[in-house]
């Protein structure tokens, strides 16, 4: 089996504080439309899971409000597109396989890869 790329820690450190940057400006937009009960970033490569951010809303008529307000907009140069998920339970979703580090399939699996947030950050 092969090894994977070495990335510097400088590098690694940079794309952590990048994500955790990109994680508190999404949080902090779409909050404003109402309560944000869970938020979650897709670490999948796939084209149907690249760049997702699986956001569950308090109430419906919050996440329709939040769905109305961002349609049409763009993030860092690319519209944003949002769309109602049927999934009601993000567990039915993730690969737990992927969680337990050792999704054979990598970032092409059709199940969710959920980036880390830290704790202490996702209170923040």
């Amino acid at each position: 089996m092969a090894e994977g790329h070495q990335v510097p820690e400088e590098e690694m450190y940079h794309a952590l504080r990048h994500f955790q940057e990109f994680y508190a400006e999404i949080f902090e937009e779409l909050s404003k439309y109402g309560e944000i009960e869970e938020m979650f970033v897709c670490d999948n490569i796939g084209d149907h899971l690249v760049g997702n951010v699986y956001v569950k809303f308090g109430s419906e008529s919050d996440a329709e409000t939040c769905k109305t307000k961002i349609t049409g907009r763009r993030y860092d140069g690319k519209m944003v597109v949002p769309e109602y998920c049927p999934v009601t339970d993000f567990r039915e979703g993730r690969c737990r396989q992927f969680e337990d580090g050792a999704c054979g399939r990598g970032g092409y699996c059709n199940f969710m890869h959920i980036k880390h947030v830290p704790k202490p950050f996702k209170k923040a």
